[in-house]
């Protein structure tokens, strides 16, 4: 397969910059009638199998063809199924509230498609999903594994099945009681049947009435573009997941990239830093970032050791959502951005006090700046009233 670009043209949607893609040339079709702009159709790769084993992991029955469907009829799947409802309700109680904020507060980041750029993103499809329902692509980027598609049947003959549901659901503990992943936890949940964020990602899509349609692997090249080619890239290469997925009675098409980066300046253990990494920065830079959200960032962001992620962020993006444990108020000059605060801030959880910003607190506190309400709960301080956001959007 070779490398090709295109563009998209009367809104449809491509997958990333400049990649090798798995898109088939010959079945693009333009049209000819030269007095209007010309519409091209993209034949998306898809496999029913991902579909199958999203929903199968999501606790959903299937459709009548599923691969998975004499596996729904089991002991184990029932009582997984029933568990995880039972997980969910509260927060299917947040999500219409979080979704009504979203279209209000949000709604003109939320046109014209554009990338979403998630870094410190655990395996957060939920709150992306909530907050930019309209990007058309998701970068996200943490530290977490990116996991390998599972062979389901073969996992129920060996007898892991039950043990790999079992991980899978108490993986799911944190994001829906917390609304955050806890990095150490996840660092021992895939280290098990469970061996990355693949799982996670697919759960949540299939319960946000998504189609999964095709996972593959990609890596990035030194240019930044990325390739399904794995072959051809270099030893040292990011290898991540993409993921082609569309909301369920839609036919626009998303993609989701997850990769597996240490986004400090130095080394950390094994992993290179970015001041050696010249195509992680590029495959930054190639995304046209359209927003960025931050989110129980660990407050990573105030220290000088992740300066070239913060410095990229804010020359990169249009507009920035985040709480406190992202990047300072300080760095966001008040001659080049627009901010609106949310919610309340008074100060960081004990386990990060010394990251306190008395320049933030006072901002929630000036009669001048635009402070509106937070309906829910979310980051570090997830109970409602307790939390904080902001927008920045560049002027």
């Amino acid at each position: 397969m070779k490398k090709i670009g295109y563009f998209l043209l009367a809104g449809i949607v491509l997958a990333s910059c400049t990649e090798t893609s798995t898109v088939d040339e010959d079945k693009i079709v333009e049209s000819t009638d030269t007095t209007k702009v010309p519409e091209v159709k993209i034949d998306y790769p898809s496999d029913p199998k991902f579909n199958d084993f999203a929903r199968f992991i999501a606790g959903q029955e299937g459709g009548p063809n599923s691969s998975l469907k004499e596996l729904e009829g089991s002991s184990t799947w029932t009582s997984y199924r029933a568990s995880l409802d039972a997980l969910w309700k509260k927060t299917n109680d947040k999500l219409p509230i979080i979704r009504e904020w979203s279209q209000k507060e949000l709604s003109d980041i939320n046109t014209d498609g554009g990338t979403l750029f998630y870094p410190f993103a655990g395996a957060d499809f939920l709150h992306a999903d909530l907050f930019f329902p309209e990007h058309d692509h998701i970068a996200m980027i943490a530290l977490e594994p990116i996991g390998n598609f599972p062979d389901v049947k073969k996992k129920a003959t060996d007898g892991t099945l039950e043990t790999y549901m079992g991980q899978l659901k108490k993986s799911m503990h944190a994001i829906l009681g917390l609304s955050f992943f806890r990095t150490i936890a996840m660092a021992d949940d895939f280290q098990t049947e469970m061996d990355g964020t693949l799982h996670v990602l697919m759960h949540f899509m299939a319960r946000t009435d998504h189609e999964v349609m095709y996972q593959e692997k990609v890596a990035i090249l030194p240019d930044g573009s990325l390739t399904n080619e794995l072959d051809k890239a270099e030893k040292s290469a990011y290898i991540g997941n993409r993921f082609y997925f569309r909301k369920n009675g839609e036919e626009r098409v998303k993609t989701l990239t997850y990769f597996a980066i240490n986004m400090a300046n130095e080394a950390y253990g094994a992993s290179s830093g970015l001041e050696t990494r010249t195509d992680a920065i590029a495959y930054f830079k190639s995304l046209n970032i359209k927003s960025t959200y931050l989110k129980s960032a660990s407050y990573l962001l105030h220290r000088e050791s992740f300066s070239m992620i913060r410095n990229l962020i804010l020359n990169e993006s249009e507009h920035v959502l985040q709480d406190d444990s992202a990047i300072p108020l300080a760095f966001f000059a008040p001659s080049k951005w627009n901010l609106t605060f949310y919610g309340t801030y008074t100060v960081p959880i004990s386990l990060f006090a010394s990251r306190h910003q008395e320049d933030l607190k006072q901002a929630y506190l000036n009669p001048s700046n635009t402070v509106k309400p937070l309906p829910f709960g979310i980051g570090y301080q997830y109970h409602n009233g307790t939390s904080n956001m902001m927008r920045a959007s560049k002027k």
